[in-house]
């Protein structure tokens, strides 16, 4: 298959992570155009391209394959501090659509420390506790969930994550959440 260099760089921007319409539009409209070619050319690969044109965002998942067949998208094992986050995150953007017509939820780092700080508890040492929130934003941010806003503390919360978390997700880890009490 003779790909276009534009496909081959809309193909690229999917195996390094989501593609959203907003920041690469050219690439967007090439998504768009090649479609059909892009999700063949894919095909024997096990990949397929989840592409939500209403959301504005598209990304690679495996397909079910045979057993043997090798893998060629990993899944990543997420930390408890790094899924505590994203459900908060999926939450508060339900919360924000159901209250807002505006298409971008801004969240504050504050509003993300005082979330956060809700599940962890009181600790003695609050500007730990702080940095590790931190660490756990940026992780939240490389996996493609959060944006940084330029020239300040609030971020985007990306609309892929409702792809990736849905009501029987949160449900499952409300369930956790609660055997992690008990077990406290």
């Amino acid at each position: 298959m003779n790909l276009q260099k534009e496909t081959s760089k809309t193909i690229i921007k999917l195996f390094n992570g989501v593609l959203y319409k907003n920041d690469h539009p050219k690439l967007w409209l090439e998504l768009e155009n090649a479609y059909a070619s892009i999700s063949d050319y894919l095909k024997p690969l096990g990949v397929e391209v989840i592409f939500d044109e209403s959301e504005g965002y598209a990304y690679l998942q495996n397909l079910e394959m045979e057993e043997d067949f090798p893998v060629l998208l990993r899944k990543r094992t997420l930390s408890y501090k790094v899924s505590l986050l994203i459900v908060l995150l999926r939450k508060r953007l339900t919360q924000f659509d159901m209250q807002s017509d505006d298409s971008r939820a801004i969240i504050s780092k504050e509003e993300i420390v005082e979330m956060f700080e809700l599940f962890l508890g009181e600790s003695f040492n609050e500007v730990k506790q702080v940095k590790e929130i931190e660490g756990t934003i940026k992780k939240v941010v490389d996996l493609g969930f959060l944006k940084k806003l330029k020239n300040s503390d609030n971020y985007e919360i990306k609309r892929v994550i409702k792809s990736f978390v849905d009501a029987q997700w949160m449900d499952e880890f409300d369930k956790r959440l609660v055997e992690y009490e008990v077990e406290k």
